[in-house]
């Protein structure tokens, strides 16, 4: 995440199109995400905004994107599938999540689903799923004092030595170099 910078808080204000693309701003009131020139009113507060480098970053703390502004880009049906697909699994990485219970959920087979997500963002849902559950996992190593297979636990990783080796894969360090680097 980035700092609320003067700077940045004057794009926001003045909807500054300029710094689109640079950085997205989230509103924690509503939960929103948005793009700095969104003509939206949001009358949002300097203390109520967050600001996101990667929208990826901002659908993992849980935000969603904007419907005024689609801070993310296009708007096509596909699109926007794959939006409520991250949503869904930003929302979700707690719980055991496969294709077929995704499909069930979004009444859509699992070939659609995972076609549209690797089509529109490079990666299958699975491998979105895993970064999400790294990216909590992470924050959980920084900030508490939890043990590594307790964190497992609670990003949905139940399995120690799966969660170590796909740990140490997405972060070339283990969970426990991993906390003692960063905490």
């Amino acid at each position: 995440m980035y700092s609320l910078t003067k700077k940045r808080w004057q794009a926001i204000e003045n909807r500054d199109q300029q710094y689109d693309g640079q950085f997205y701003y989230g509103v924690a009131t509503d939960r929103r995400v948005c793009c700095p020139s969104c003509s939206a009113d949001k009358g949002c507060e300097q203390r109520d905004v967050k600001i996101f480098k990667t929208e990826d970053e901002a659908l993992f703390e849980g935000y969603i994107p904007c419907q005024d502004c689609h801070p993310f880009g296009e708007d096509s049906d596909k699109a926007m599938l794959v939006d409520q697909m991250k949503v869904y699994l930003a929302k979700n990485y707690k719980k055991r999540i496969t294709l077929e219970s995704m499909s069930k959920d979004f009444g859509r087979s699992t070939g659609i689903l995972h076609r549209a997500f690797l089509t529109l963002t490079d990666e299958t849902p699975q491998h979105y799923l895993l970064r999400v559950r790294m990216y909590h996992a992470k924050k959980l190593l920084r900030q508490s004092n939890d043990s590594v297979a307790m964190v497992g636990l609670k990003v949905g990783i139940p399995n120690l030595s799966y969660f170590n080796t796909v740990f140490k894969q997405e972060n070339g360090l283990t969970a426990v170099q991993y906390r003692k680097d960063f905490s």
